[in-house]
């Protein structure tokens, strides 16, 4: 997981936090899951997902959406 190159990517603020966080690109997205490893003392079982190809989707956060009219 310390490899992983996020210069490119943003983190996303809707899923913050100390052990599951999220990265967004233009068109991936990537999980990084520490919380269980850190449990368990165990740096090893840290794992990242990266789900890549994902451009149909419009990657935004809350921030870039407007708020609904009345």
């Amino acid at each position: 997981m310390d490899e992983l190159e996020l210069a490119e990517f943003e983190a996303v603020p809707e899923v913050a936090g100390c052990a599951d966080t999220w990265w967004r690109g233009t068109d991936s997205l990537i999980a990084f899951y520490r919380g269980e490893a850190e449990v368990m003392e165990a740096p090893r079982c840290q794992t990242a997902t990266i789900y890549a190809g994902l451009d149909a989707w419009r990657l935004k956060g809350l921030d870039d959406i407007g708020t609904p009219s009345k």
